[in-house]
């Protein structure tokens, strides 16, 4: 009888734990995602009243909430079609940021003479107006795709550099120190400790270049692809603007909105797994 009584009173909080556990996730998820919807209602609130009374009568210059809604589904078609081109154009162009921003950024960590010759030219690549290389862009690669690459590419990709460089330059100093008292070559210091320690600023880039790449693929769009309707978000943007489809053109711009945010999300969550464990900046906090 006692040993029935004991092995049910250590298994209660055993059973109770579960409970408590799932409370404080509901609770976590609530706070988290409170104050975003919380946003969200009041941003859809304040659209609906100023488009009913400032501009009651001209909704083709601020169309209501449910026009845009409207217009998103009665064209799920055309805009689902341009915005997988904007994302293939996007996606593409954020992968070659990736590949050509880290690997130069690895180079220059090499030395500081090569990051002297080189960096700023990498600055340069930055900050040169798009528009004004757009037409050197079309003469190389012609009024396709492969141009709003290019751009895409161009704007995304010194963020990802510069902070790639950043965290390879700002390895601790005792812990280099240690490896050079075993006598560590220079490919084991990076592998095991410049490399993993730039790893926060390196997601910081990404996750900047991430929305970058969408906003380069659209801007390629407008400069490039409008030789014809069919093309990316950018391109129907061009074409819905010039026939006062004011409904339909918010509706691809939240398109272009989300699918930027949708990268960001998935680069996040990218960095999220990668540094939970171990760094600080990714650490779930305490319940």
């Amino acid at each position: 009888m006692t040993a029935t009584t004991n092995i049910s009173i250590i298994s209660r909080p055993g059973q109770q734990k579960p409970q408590v556990d799932r409370s404080v996730r509901v609770r976590r998820a609530l706070l988290n995602a409170g104050p975003p919807v919380l946003v969200f209602i009041a941003f859809i609130a304040v659209w609906w009243i100023v488009s009913a009374t400032v501009y009651g009568d001209r909704n083709y210059l601020l169309p209501r909430p449910n026009a845009v809604v409207r217009a998103m589904v009665d064209n799920w078609g055309l805009i689902a079609e341009g915005t997988w081109i904007t994302f293939t154009s996007a996606a593409t162009g954020f992968l070659l940021a990736i590949v050509f921003g880290m690997l130069g950024a690895i180079v220059m960590s090499l030395s500081k003479p090569l990051e002297r010759s080189f960096y700023p030219y990498a600055v340069l690549l930055q900050t040169v107006p798009i528009v004004a290389v757009a037409p050197v862009i079309v003469l190389w690669f012609g009024y396709n795709q492969t141009s709003v690459i290019v751009i895409a590419f161009m704007i995304a990709v010194f963020p990802i550099l510069n902070n790639t460089l950043l965290g390879l330059a700002s390895a601790d100093r005792n812990q280099l120190d240690l490896f050079r008292m075993h006598h560590a070559n220079k490919v084991v210091e990076f592998v095991k400790l410049r490399f993993p320690g730039a790893l926060p600023n390196i997601f910081a880039g990404l996750r900047i270049s991430a929305g970058l790449s969408v906003i380069g693929a659209i801007v390629g769009e407008f400069i490039i692809g409008s030789g014809g309707e069919k093309g990316g978000l950018g391109v129907k943007v061009i074409f819905a603007q010039v026939r006062l489809q004011t409904d339909l053109l918010f509706a691809e711009v939240i398109a272009s909105t989300l699918l930027g945010f949708l990268f960001f999300i998935v680069v996040s969550w990218i960095g999220s797994l990668s540094l939970r464990k171990w760094h600080e900046s990714a650490l779930k906090p305490d319940a």
